[in-house]
C-alpha cells in the first residue's frame, strides 16, 4: 500500500495541505473565532445542581441581566445539572441577583465561581509559558538524542500540530480552557513519541559516510515504510476511545477529546508527511552552504 509513497519527493503537496488548514485557521482566529473560557478571559461561572426543572436556553436567558444575557454560554451538565457563564460581574450585589434568580429558575442549587480578568490573563500567559517550555525541552533533548536537523524537524511538526489543534478549535468555536492546554501538552508527547520512532529508524538506515541527496531521501522514504502501519494502527486505535468520548462525554470532556481528536490526527501526519521532508530539506540546504563554501 505504501510502497509506492513518495513521502520525502511529494512535500510540495504535502506542504500545500498543511498550508491551507493553517490558513484556514488563522482566517478564524482573525475574525475572532478563538472563544477563550472564563478561565482565561474573566467572568463568572453559575453550577446548578439538582435542578428541580428544565429550562430551555432562552429561558435560561430570561433569568439573566438583559446586558448579559446575550453573551451567557449555557452547558447542560447530565440530566439535572447546567452551567451558565457569564461576562465579568462587576458587584458582590449583582452577583447575588444573579445566583438567586438562577436558583428560582432552576429550583436548585447553584453555586458560583468567579475570575479576574487579569488573573485569566496570568492564566493565559502561564499556559502559553508551559507550551514554550514543553517545546524548548523537546528540542534539547532531540538535538542532544540525534542531533540539530533531527530537532528543528520535530519543531517544525510540533509547531504545525499547536497551530492546526487551535486553527481548528477557531473554526468550530469550541472554548478555549485549561483542559485545552492539558490536551495540547497531552498531544505534544504522542507526536512526538511517533516523531522519534521514524526519526530512530531513519538513524538506523543512515549510510555513516558521505551525503548524497537521493541516497539519503530514498533511506527517508524506506524508514518510513518500516514503521508506517505501525504508526497508523496505533493512532487508529487511540482516537477509537477519544472519540467515543467525544460522542459520549460532557462538556468539558468533549472539549478534551475534541483537541486530542485533532492533535493526534495532525501529529499521526506531520510525524509521516511533515517533519521527515524537513528533515530531507534542511540536509540538502546545509549540504549545499558546504559545498558553496568549499568552492569559495
Amino acid at each position: 500500500m505504501f510502497e509506492r509513497v513518495d513521502f520525502v519527493g511529494g512535500w510540495k503537496l504535502y506542504f500545500s495541505i498543511s498550508g491551507v488548514l493553517l490558513l484556514a485557521g488563522a482566517t478564524a482566529i482573525a475574525l475572532g473565532g478563538l472563544n477563550f473560557g472564563i478561565d482565561f478571559q474573566g467572568g463568572a461561572q453559575f453550577t446548578v445542581a439538582n435542578a428541580g426543572r428544565q429550562l430551555t436556553d432562552e429561558q435560561v436567558r430570561d433569568a439573566l441581566p438583559p446586558e448579559m444575557a446575550g453573551d451567557a454560554v449555557i452547558t447542560t451538565l447530565g440530566d439535572n445539572g447546567y452551567e451558565v457563564r457569564t461576562p465579568v460581574v462587576s458587584s458582590q450585589q449583582e452577583q447575588s441577583q444573579i445566583h438567586d434568580s438562577l436558583a428560582r429558575a432552576f429550583e436548585g442549587e447553584v453555586s458560583v465561581t468567579t475570575v479576574s480578568p487579569a488573573f485569566g490573563e496570568q492564566l493565559r500567559n502561564q499556559a502559553l509559558q508551559a507550551v514554550v517550555a514543553a517545546l524548548l525541552i523537546i528540542v534539547a533533548f532531540i538535538s542532544f538524542r540525534f542531533e540539530f536537523a533531527f530537532a528543528l524537524a520535530a519543531m517544525a511538526a510540533l509547531v504545525h500540530d499547536i497551530l492546526i489543534t487551535v486553527g481548528f478549535y477557531a473554526i468550530v468555536g469550541r472554548e478555549v480552557s485549561l483542559v485545552t492546554v492539558v490536551a495540547v501538552l497531552t498531544v505534544l508527547g504522542y507526536s512526538i513519541y511517533d516523531t522519534i520512532i521514524i526519526f530512530d529508524r531513519i538513524r538506523e538506515n543512515a549510510p555513516t559516510v558521505g551525503y548524497n541527496r537521493r541516497r539519503f531521501d530514498e533511506m527517508i522514504n524506506r524508514s518510513i515504510r518500516q514503521v508506517v502501519r505501525r504508526s497508523i494502527y496505533t493512532s487508529v486505535f487511540s482516537l477509537i476511545p477519544i472519540v467515543a468520548l467525544l460522542i459520549f462525554g460532557e462538556a468539558t470532556l468533549s472539549d478534551f477529546a475534541f483537541a486530542l481528536l485533532v492533535g493526534i490526527a495532525a501529529g499521526t501526519y506531520s510525524s509521516i508527511f511533515i517533519a521527515s521532508p524537513v528533515l530531507s530539506l534542511y540536509k540538502a540546504w546545509r549540504a549545499g552552504k558546504l559545498q558553496a563554501a568549499r568552492s569559495s
